[in-house]
């Protein structure tokens, strides 16, 4: 979880909930389950968990596709799983790639770079080499956000075969008190890079969501962004690790087969 003090940008389809804090009756409930689904792929068996502590990783960039708040938070995100999971090796987060893009007057450089693969799907493979040689490691990640929406419905009556056409429900607290439910959802991609042989490593989709009644809700949407992402990078980690079993950990090579 990011806590900077970051405003963290929702933009809701119908009636906006502004979340603030759980109510005294959603803390006394058990905390809701997030759903959760994930699917990964290995595509080089050398990318090992030796082979990323003796390389790097370096978080390049989270594509467009949202408000850099977004991304902020995105990149953080991989960047806290990433160092769990490799813990003594050199993981570069994105501040530190920017910074070091200004120092050396290649910022634009870096947005032409993500934005033209954003754009044709197609890596530059001599740019991605030069970018790997300018963090110093041999693995580049690169994520985004396709999906990050909440939004609230309203759950209206079910007549059954006893119900009565054209019969008025008169609630309690009034007509407006119909009850609510608060939908979010989150889903997130990500792809590994080896910048010495060219090639994608990995990748991996996710996605979370949760739906909670109005009054009762105590989930916010950076709690199911912060799962996911982690639940991603650990999918990762199994992945390679029953990878690494079949093959020798300390192989370098550029080889698929």
């Amino acid at each position: 979880m990011k806590f900077l003090g970051l405003i963290f940008l929702i933009f809701l389809s119908g009636c906006a909930t502004h979340f603030t804090s759980p109510s005294k009756e959603a803390l006394k409930q058990p905390f809701p389950p997030i759903q959760e689904q994930t699917s990964t792929a290995l595509y080089l068996p050398s990318f090992t968990n030796d082979a990323v502590h003796q390389g790097g990783v370096a978080i390049l960039g989270i594509l467009k596709g949202g408000p850099d708040v977004l991304r902020q938070n995105a990149a953080f995100e991989f960047f806290q799983g990433l160092r769990e999971v490799f813990p003594s090796a050199r993981i570069v987060p994105r501040s530190d790639v920017i910074r070091r893009a200004r120092t050396a007057g290649r910022y634009h450089d870096l947005n032409h770079f993500l934005e033209q693969y954003e754009r044709r799907r197609r890596m530059d493979i001599s740019a991605l080499s030069e970018w790997g040689r300018l963090e110093g490691v041999r693995y580049l990640f690169f994520a985004q956000v396709p999906v990050n929406d909440k939004h609230t419905k309203t759950v209206m009556p079910q007549y059954g075969e006893d119900g009565i056409a054209g019969k008025v429900f008169v609630f309690s607290s009034g007509p407006e008190q119909l009850p609510s439910r608060v939908e979010k959802r989150v889903s997130l991609e990500a792809e590994v890079w080896d910048a010495v042989c060219g090639k994608l490593v990995w990748s991996g989709s996710g996605q979370a969501e949760i739906s909670e009644a109005v009054r009762l809700e105590r989930v916010r949407v950076d709690d199911i962004f912060t799962s996911i992402t982690r639940r991603l990078i650990g999918e990762m980690d199994r992945t390679m690790w029953e990878s690494g079993k079949a093959a020798d950990s300390a192989a370098t090579g550029c080889s698929s087969g």
